[in-house]
């Protein structure tokens, strides 16, 4: 079992796999300081302008995409050694991925409407001047026999 554990050690892969954690570490360390402005950055943009930066958006993404090999790296997930060992994450080398548009800020205006009021009853008056018009109310002739007298 010890002479397992002393192999190891004399491995230089392992130590400067180490080696490469530390550098990433502190990879990792800068872009979580950068991922912050950005976000800040993002936020009073979209504050002044009522929508986002498409441009701080993707760089976000690649950002984020770095992040996560640096810890799949970190994590032993992955045996690929992210950027500047090889070539930084852009959004082309990715499977495409539908970017939703940030919705506006603010809703359009709907047209000034007028408030609805309620119909208001007809008096005495103007109920005598209307004509009926339910069948019942005509009580006989449908030919207007029923007329008022003079």
């Amino acid at each position: 079992m010890s002479d397992d554990i002393v192999e190891n050690l004399k491995q230089p892969s392992q130590w400067l796999r180490i080696a490469f954690m530390l550098a990433l570490a502190i990879a990792l360390y800068v872009a979580s300081v950068i991922l912050t402005l950005l976000t800040l950055a993002q936020a009073v943009f979209s504050l002044l302008t009522g929508s986002d930066n498409k441009n701080l958006r993707a760089l976000g993404r690649d950002l984020a995409t770095y992040v996560k090999q640096i810890l799949d790296f970190l994590t032993y997930n992955s045996e690929i050694k992210p950027f500047p060992f090889s070539d930084y994450p852009s959004a082309d080398a990715q499977p495409a991925e539908p970017v939703v548009d940030a919705k506006p800020a603010r809703k359009p205006r709907k047209p000034a409407t007028k408030k609805a009021t309620t119909p208001k009853k007809p008096s005495r008056a103007e109920l005598s001047t209307q004509a009926p018009t339910d069948s019942e109310d005509l009580k006989g002739d449908p030919e207007g026999a029923d007329k008022p007298q003079e």
